[in-house]
């Protein structure tokens, strides 16, 4: 349609009307096609501001929530603050009327997000005093951007901080009084995700639990997600059954691997006649079964933990002294 009149009089009015917006503080939506309604979002207490602007002169304007007429709403910009669906018509001198603007539907957001985290071990076998990972993973799940993102993620006594060895965004640190490392990240975006690798070895076999938890500047109404719980079971001493003291420089000692993460030991070694043939308090992986046969010896070994309570091993250990040239 276009503009037109008879003589001094309007027999059709009709203006065509283009729009364009400026935001604050808005997350914007996808928008519909051209002719569609466009969708907005607003968060609750800030604003948009619109602006209508017709491809010709305009003496008036009345927008529209809801198909009602806002009282007082008559000039070119309107600010936005409410939730509804909004148009605006122009005006001729003669007070003729514009078909109706493109649609905009304003949705109001409180200022919520849902912050998730998940904390995940490695999958594979663990010794004491073995370095190990953690993965721990944040999540967005929206509805708007999360600001001021902390995660808080305690050790306990069983477990030794190494290091973090990446972080995607954000900056981590660890406190060695309160043993607490801490993980800080400007913002996360809705849907988006922040990972975290963690280094730490086990001072003790057995399961140890392990806790992390986030939260957002902003209030979050799922706090069932905000923390995440890894509990994995560390091996204890992998004890040898075999050395081979030849003199050849492999193997010349009954070597008991990570021995050292205990506080203390006593290990004897019976003959298959039920005799001591080797006692030592503090061992440390220098016996040579010097003076001995081959064969099957049997070994009974006591390590204090971490923790102060001592753990035993029992089993056999075969003396092997090839031939040498």
């Amino acid at each position: 349609m276009r503009l037109s009149d008879t003589g001094q009089a309007y027999t059709n009015c009709y203006l065509s009307m283009l729009l364009f917006f400026t935001i604050t503080c808005l997350i914007l939506f996808p928008c519909g096609a051209l002719g569609q309604t466009k969708v907005l979002s607003i968060i609750r207490g800030e604003s948009i501001t619109i602006h209508a602007n017709t491809s010709i002169t305009a003496a008036g304007y009345q927008w529209y929530k809801d198909g009602q007429p806002i009282p007082g709403a008559i000039y070119p910009a309107y600010t936005i603050t409410q939730g509804g669906i909004y148009t605006v018509r122009a005006l001729n001198a003669e007070a003729c009327s514009s078909d109706p603007s493109t649609a905009i539907e304003v949705h109001v957001l409180d200022l919520i997000t849902d912050m998730m985290i998940t904390k995940q071990s490695e999958s594979r076998d663990v010794q004491v005093g073995e370095p190990f990972e953690y993965l721990l993973t944040v999540a967005n799940k929206g509805p708007i951007r999360a600001t001021k993102v902390q995660v808080n993620d305690a050790l306990p006594d069983n477990l030794e901080y190494i290091s973090v060895k990446s972080a995607s965004a954000g900056s981590a640190n660890y406190d060695i009084t309160s043993r607490v490392l801490t993980w800080k990240i400007d913002h996360v975006d809705l849907n988006a995700t922040a990972k975290l690798n963690l280094l730490v070895k086990a001072t003790d076999d057995g399961p140890v639990t392990n806790t992390a938890m986030v939260h957002a500047f902003e209030t979050d109404p799922n706090p069932a997600n905000n923390t995440s719980s890894d509990t994995k079971v560390i091996k204890g001493l992998r004890v040898p059954n075999v050395f081979t003291p030849n003199g050849d420089g492999k193997n010349d000692t009954f070597v008991i691997p990570d021995l050292a993460n205990y506080a203390s030991n006593e290990i004897i070694i019976i003959n298959r006649w039920g005799n001591s043939v080797y006692q030592k308090t503090n061992y440390n992986n220098e016996w040579t079964g010097e003076g001995l046969n081959e064969g099957t010896y049997f070994y009974l070994l006591k390590v204090k933990s971490h923790k102060g309570n001592w753990d035993t091993y029992k089993g056999y250990i075969t003396l092997l002294r090839s031939k040498r040239s």
